[in-house]
């Protein structure tokens, strides 16, 4: 399904939403056709979000959360987002290459959690080099969340 988003809601307890990120960093996201917003905390390159970080999203269907993981010219294009009603979205707009002992699917699931936890860590430190500290405590435990909800 290249070209294409794949998507997974797992159904795990939403604790708490994402607080407005305040690193003084204007930067845009967008996720799978849904409008641009604002708020991504991490590495940003003319006021749109590139490599990994996390910031607010709303999805092309209205479901609205924050997105952890990689981004390029302001588009998430792996991670995890967290849904306000509750549960997780995985978001992979490229599938990952089957390989000898993990298939596609397996594969794809893998590199974009691992992207979520790059993204959350990224988000975390940028608050907290911004004296957010509020905001740095809720990315490192929405980082510990994502590496406990990752299905084996």
């Amino acid at each position: 399904m290249a070209g294409r988003a794949c998507l997974l809601t797992l159904l795990l307890p939403l604790v708490a939403v994402a607080p407005a990120p305040a690193t003084g960093v204007r930067c845009r996201i967008a996720i799978e056709g849904g409008p641009v917003t604002g708020g991504w905390a991490g590495t940003c390159r003319a006021g749109l979000a590139e490599g990994s970080g996390a910031g607010r999203v709303r999805f092309a269907d209205g479901e609205t959360g924050v997105f952890a993981g990689r981004a390029r010219g302001g588009q998430g294009v792996s991670g995890i987002a967290l849904l306000d009603r509750g549960g997780f979205r995985l978001v992979a707009m490229t599938p990952e290459p089957a390989g000898p002992t993990m298939d596609q699917a397996a594969a794809t699931s893998e590199r974009a959690f691992q992207n979520s936890f790059a993204g959350a860590a990224a988000a975390a430190e940028a608050h907290r080099r911004a004296g957010n500290a509020p905001s740095a405590l809720y990315y490192r435990q929405l980082r510990a969340r994502l590496i406990a909800g990752q299905p084996e």
